[in-house]
């Protein structure tokens, strides 16, 4: 966790590339090439993490960049599918 923690802090003190993606986007995709299928639950675990740490900034970051996960991983939609009709 500590490593993870550190390769994280040297991604967000680097400017992403210039691909037009927003620091969110970037994030997102950065965790899904290293974290695979965990990527999503990396990022909620690190938002968790930020919330106990009392970093409310950093919370809605790692949540922000959980969605993305879901959205570009296709979680968002499937998560939005299996609620009850009304």
């Amino acid at each position: 966790m500590l490593n993870l923690l550190r390769r994280i802090r040297q991604r967000l003190r680097q400017q992403p590339a210039a691909t037009g993606l927003t620091v969110i986007e970037y994030e997102a995709v950065s965790l899904i090439a290293y974290e695979g299928r965990s990527a999503y639950e990396r990022a909620r675990e690190q938002a968790e993490y930020c919330l106990r740490r009392g970093s409310e900034s950093g919370c809605r970051f790692w949540s922000e960049v959980a969605l993305e996960v879901a959205r570009r991983t296709c979680l968002l939609h499937a998560t939005k599918t299996e609620q009850p009709p009304r």
